[in-house]
């Protein structure tokens, strides 16, 4: 098969969509070798990705990147008679309807449907435009989890015979032990305290860190906290917080590599997840892969993602969450359980497999 994807968020995204993108290209691409693969980007940046065995396809003039992106694919996919073009991060081209090969378009959430006043105006009326478009002209919608499905059919009428639930996967990075030295030069490079809860996420209000740091600090459990994710406003919030209410150990970090989140997962004692809602949660994943116990909101996906391998609580009870967190902390027999447990559900996320589900799915179409 000659496969095509929109590979911007792969080249541009450090977070969810360009690791969800990251990840399956590379699995593709390198499990079943016989297809031809085709990326097409607006740019190509080699430094966050620079997979092998694939055509990379840019336009002619860099300046009209996106709109080559949104009105000039659909030319550039018939021209190279694909069989597959597979839009990654919730959208399709709009002169998709013009393409002579199956469509598939992978719907991450509709949170902005479900909660709107997370999001800006505007921010909302783009992403309704575009998933509703992609959903009429996708021949197959991929759902990355049964929850995003059910909203899929509830805010957007899509029949439940057009989505596919294909999980996410998790990068294989995440299984891979680092070495006691490089484990001492990303404590040493980021200042690191010995023993911390971490939570891992883009810092934004459904994100719920908030709650996390009022736990911590009403019912004075002594572990600092370490929020690793993108910086936003919602970020400067929260370390105003901080700093009016003379909290200490809460530490920020904005750009860290996956090699080093790494270390992040295996020397912390919990990630803590309590967001309000997801479309699947991929950092709880990539936690367990890393033996490291995870505690989650009782909401959403995350029955999905997390399995019997969690704790759960709910996200807008600060005591329970504080009784939780020093339940797991003080309880080694608990933390080791939940390990174990989650070392067996990761086996649903791994990349061969979630590789192989959209393949079939692509020759089934």
């Amino acid at each position: 098969m000659k496969i095509g994807f929109d590979a911007k968020r792969a080249f541009f995204n450090r977070s969810g969509l360009g690791n969800y993108s990251r990840n399956n290209i590379a699995a593709m691409s390198a499990l079943f070798t016989q297809n031809q693969y085709y990326l097409f980007t607006p740019k190509y940046n080699k430094h966050l990705f620079n997979p092998q065995g694939v055509s990379i396809v840019t336009p002619r003039y860099e300046a009209f990147g996106n709109l080559w992106r949104n009105f000039a694919l659909g030319a550039e996919i018939n021209k190279l008679n694909l069989d597959v073009f597979h839009g990654l991060s919730n959208e399709l081209p709009r002169d998709i309807h013009r393409v002579k090969a199956k469509k598939i378009v992978s719907i991450h959430d509709t949170i902005f449907m479900r909660y709107p006043h997370w999001y800006k105006w505007h921010d909302r009326l783009i992403y309704k435009q575009k998933t509703a478009f992609a959903c009429k002209h996708a021949d197959k919608i991929i759902a990355v989890s049964n929850q995003t499905k059910e909203d899929l059919m509830r805010f957007f009428s899509v029949k439940e015979q057009k989505i596919e639930v294909i999980y996410q996967s998790c990068n294989n990075l995440f299984k891979t032990k680092p070495s006691e030295q490089f484990c001492q030069e990303v404590v040493k490079k980021y200042a690191l305290p010995a023993s911390f809860l971490l939570m891992v996420s883009t810092i934004e209000p459904r994100k719920n860190m908030l709650s996390v740091v009022q736990a911590v600090e009403k019912y004075k459990i002594a572990i600092p906290i370490v929020i690793v994710g993108k910086a936003t406003s919602y970020a400067n919030k929260l370390k105003q917080y901080v700093a009016q209410k003379g909290i200490n150990n809460v530490f920020f970090y904005h750009s860290v590599e996956n090699k080093e989140l790494v270390v992040f997962y295996t020397l912390a004692k919990l990630l803590v997840y309590p967001s309000f809602f997801e479309g699947f949660g991929i950092p709880i994943v990539e936690a367990m892969q890393c033996g490291l116990p995870v505690m989650v909101s009782n909401n959403s996906c995350f029955k999905e993602t997390s399995g019997d391998a969690a704790t759960y609580i709910d996200a807008e009870n600060i005591e329970d969450i504080a009784q939780k967190l020093l339940t797991i902390i003080d309880d080694n027999n608990l933390k080791n359980n939940m390990i174990e447990k989650g070392k067996e559900q990761v086996a649903l996320f791994n990349p061969n497999r979630i590789a192989k589900q959209i393949i079939d799915l692509y020759q089934n179409l």
